[in-house]
């Protein structure tokens, strides 16, 4: 029985992972100039194919507008949690490229087929988003502190620059999409 899940789990998350892939490739040329530099940036400072990170950057797009976050602060948060490497998983247990602790939101997977999906990017971008935008709220819509609890909840009391570099990060991408000149290192 727990083969039977893992394995369609895998299966799951492969053929979304590589359909994503395939589509990328598509949408990197057809990116609007601003989110077409930020894919690259992206691709060149983590290390990254340009064609997945392309499509992580529409789908940061489309979740702004449902969630009313910045695209390039869940672009930042991805940044910095993950270096955007899907498959990542921290000794906390957090896991794909939001590092969303599964065992604490494994709720949020159900509609997603499980907490396999964890692995699959763009369904741990939409659960790892909601997850941000719950403890925003939580935190009387601060941005800060929303992002600190989004780290390590209440029990975070020193953050080791966290949100600042989540913040630096996404100022940078700011400055990407209107066009200057950022190095990547």
């Amino acid at each position: 029985m727990i083969l039977s899940d893992v394995a369609r789990g895998l299966f799951l998350v492969t053929h979304s992972g590589l359909a994503m892939v395939g589509l990328a490739a598509a949408v990197l040329n057809e990116l609007p100039a601003k989110q077409a530099a930020v894919a690259e940036w992206l691709a060149r400072k983590y290390r990254v194919a340009p064609e997945p990170v392309a499509a992580l950057v529409v789908e940061a797009q489309v979740l702004s507008k449902s969630s009313k976050l910045p695209a390039n602060l869940i672009l930042a948060v991805m940044a910095i949690e993950s270096s955007f490497h899907p498959y990542v998983q921290s000794q906390a247990g957090a896991q794909g490229l939001m590092q969303v602790m599964t065992g604490i939101h494994s709720k949020r997977y159900e509609a997603y087929g499980g907490n396999m999906a964890a692995f699959d990017p763009r369904t741990n971008m939409r659960v790892g988003v909601a997850v941000l935008v719950d403890a925003i709220k939580l935190k009387g819509g601060s941005m800060e502190e929303g992002l600190r609890f989004y780290l390590g909840g209440d029990a975070v009391t020193d953050d080791g620059g966290y949100v600042a570099k989540v913040l630096a990060e996404q100022a940078r991408l700011n400055q990407v999409a209107a066009g200057v000149k950022v190095p990547v290192q």
